[in-house]
């Protein structure tokens, strides 16, 4: 029985070393396409993110696109109420009543031009929202813009 409980804990021991030591290169998130210029129709699909190129698919349809090619990111977090929830926002500091909705913005690049205008835009959860946001900043190199915190200048006299 000892024996057995020591062989157990080394097993374990090796096998959290092991994985602590590997390096995560990508990921795999589902996410839904709400528009943009890219050759897909809006819905559901499937984003993977590998050491040099996104690839879009569903089903058997697929998309590449090269990290190099990836100009800007965007981010954002729309809040909005929930409908016919008036009842759950009692709940103090839970809110209830209001649901959130996670958005990354692309700007591509195609066939060498700056200003080419390929654009993509993905809604995800919450938890893959973070997940791949921070997986593409460090394989692009860029950091993502949040589009909430983006500043308004208003000009007045005009």
């Amino acid at each position: 029985m000892k024996c057995c409980a020591a062989f157990l804990s080394v097993s374990l021991t090796l096998l959290t070393a092991n994985a602590a030591g590997t390096k995560q290169t990508g990921i795999t998130v589902p996410v839904k396409y709400e528009g943009g210029t890219l050759s897909l129709s809006r819905g559901k699909l499937t984003a993977t993110i590998t050491e040099d190129e996104l690839v879009f698919t569903r089903g058997n349809q697929k998309l590449s696109v090269s990290l190099t090619n990836i100009r800007a990111v965007t981010c954002g977090i729309e809040v909005r109420r929930r409908s016919g929830a008036t009842v759950l926002g009692v709940v103090p500091r839970l809110h209830l009543d209001t649901a959130e909705e996670h958005y990354v913005g692309l700007t591509l690049e195609a066939g060498g031009q700056m200003n080419s205008g390929i654009e993509a835009v993905l809604k995800m959860n919450g938890g893959q929202y973070r997940d791949f946001l921070t997986t593409l900043e460090r394989l692009t190199g860029r950091r993502a813009v949040n589009t909430g915190e983006i500043p308004t200048v208003v000009q007045y006299g005009l």
